[in-house]
């Protein structure tokens, strides 16, 4: 009882500032973000695909079910799980953790990402989707596996930074389409441990295209994994 009034006083008199902004919000709030920019943040909508996760932003449905992309070309993992969308202060935010040596945000974007997923994942082990060693040596860390990392720690989760590796230098995506991002990555992507039998959760930051998803997802189940799903902080609305 002691320590809450504490805390709550400590909250009151020296408030963290959010992450993101800098402004100031009650240290026992839930969000890892305060009100303002948590208010920008948009969940997916309840009409979604129910395999990629692709919302529905211009459809009058509430309900999910499958995009045409997953009728036609089903992805190899079995579902998707994303905090929200991306576009606003979240993807500022990825941003900075991503390109901007802030690697601070790991925590909060892992907490949005935790706070979206079931209360209980049957999942043997996280995995985060690799960088090529020269951009990781470049660029210090890899966002991924700090995301990665984190939602295990705060799941109690298993998590291994080294399962998959990219194995080649590969074009930016950003400015590709999404048969070009997939002749980018074709074979860019190689196991590194054993994965026999078990169930995994394939991180990342963002999710555009799946593509890069999709392919990681391949290649562990063809090295025998029961089953795939992936988590993302952020889900790209197709244009």
């Amino acid at each position: 009882m002691k320590t809450a009034v504490v805390v709550s006083w400590l909250g009151r008199m020296l408030p963290p500032a959010c992450p993101l902004c800098g402004g100031t919000f009650f240290v026992l709030a839930a969000d890892p973000f305060c009100p303002r920019c948590m208010a920008t943040m948009t969940p997916l909508p309840a009409a979604q695909c129910s395999r990629c996760a692709l919302p529905f932003v211009a459809s009058s449905a509430h309900t999910s079910h499958l995009c045409g992309r997953c009728i036609q070309a089903p992805p190899a993992y079995a579902m998707a799980y994303a905090a929200a969308l991306y576009e606003g202060p979240l993807r500022t935010a990825i941003r900075c953790l991503k390109f901007h040596q802030r690697p601070n945000l790991d925590r909060p974007l892992a907490r949005l990402l935790e706070a979206r997923l079931p209360a209980f994942l049957e999942v043997d082990l996280l995995v985060p989707v690799p960088l090529y060693p020269p951009r990781l040596r470049e660029r210090t860390y890899n966002q991924a596996w700090l995301l990665a990392r984190e939602l295990g720690h705060r799941r109690r989760l298993p998590a291994a930074h080294d399962v998959l590796v990219k194995c080649r230098a590969t074009e930016p995506q950003q400015t590709l389409s999404a048969r070009r991002r997939r002749e980018n990555l074709q074979g860019a992507f190689a196991l590194n441990r054993d994965v026999e039998g078990k169930k995994i959760l394939l991180i990342d930051d963002v999710m555009t295209t799946g593509v890069t998803l999709d392919l990681c997802s391949q290649v562990l189940l063809a090295a025998g994994a029961e089953r795939v799903e992936v988590a993302v902080v952020a889900r790209a609305p197709l244009s």
